[in-house]
């Protein structure tokens, strides 16, 4: 059984679940405000606390990239 744990960063919604590929164990899905999913990632971090961060990022370089 997989769980997800699903966050908000920054008016993003961030889900991150279990997903073994390569040296990576949690993939992570970023979705806008409006509940589109803009960002998947399969290989997110070897920690579930890692392929948050690693969102996180993500969602701030997209912030800064469109300003």
């Amino acid at each position: 059984m997989t769980q997800e744990k699903s966050t908000q960063y920054k008016q993003y919604s961030i889900i991150v679940k279990p997903h073994d590929e390569q040296c990576s164990h949690y993939a992570y899905v970023i979705r806008d405000s409006r509940g589109k999913e803009i960002k998947q990632v399969r290989m997110g971090g070897d920690t579930e606390e890692v392929a948050l961060e690693n969102a996180r990022k993500m969602i701030d370089f997209e912030i800064d990239y469109a300003e």
